[in-house]
């Protein structure tokens, strides 16, 4: 099962993020009931780029085996402060195109229901690169070229 950790700091590393994780996966006894062993398979941190604000935010992104386990670690970390700052950790939801209600042309309502929504909510200028390995600050970044890192 995937999971999403929503709202990372800007100096987390991939390490840190796997040391965050596993944590939550060490194994703890209640009320005579041992909880779940799970071995986190995938990790990865998403760096979104908003030109239209120039913000940048970091998300991560782990796979855990079993789901059992997953939910386990949802329901641990959830909330929880990472490096200082509060994050949030939910299951990932794998959206595809073609079952996007918005690009249906004319979708229908029940009687008596309209849709609410004046325009389509999602940010239109975002880019997103995954980042495997490193640090994910923006000091670490080329001065000309943000999207290159410094090579030393």
């Amino acid at each position: 099962m995937d999971i999403f950790i929503r709202r990372l700091p800007n100096s987390t590393t991939r390490l840190d993020l796997m040391q965050f994780i596993s944590s939550a996966l060490e194994p703890k006894w209640y009320l005579l009931q041992f909880s779940p062993l799970g071995k986190l398979t995938h990790c990865d941190i998403c760096r979104i780029d908003d030109s239209g604000n120039g913000q940048v935010e970091y998300h991560g992104l782990a796979q855990i085996e079993p789901p059992s386990a997953a939910l386990q670690v949802i329901n641990r970390l959830n909330g929880e402060y990472f490096k200082n700052k509060k994050v949030e950790v939910r299951k990932f939801f794998r959206r595809s195109a073609k079952r996007d209600r918005r690009h249906v042309a004319d979708p229908e309502l029940p009687n008596g229901t309209f849709d609410k929504r004046k325009k389509d909510r999602r940010r239109p200028d975002l880019h997103m690169e995954y980042l495997h390995a490193g640090t994910t600050s923006d000091s670490q970044l080329h001065p000309l070229n943000p999207a290159k890192p410094i090579t030393h």
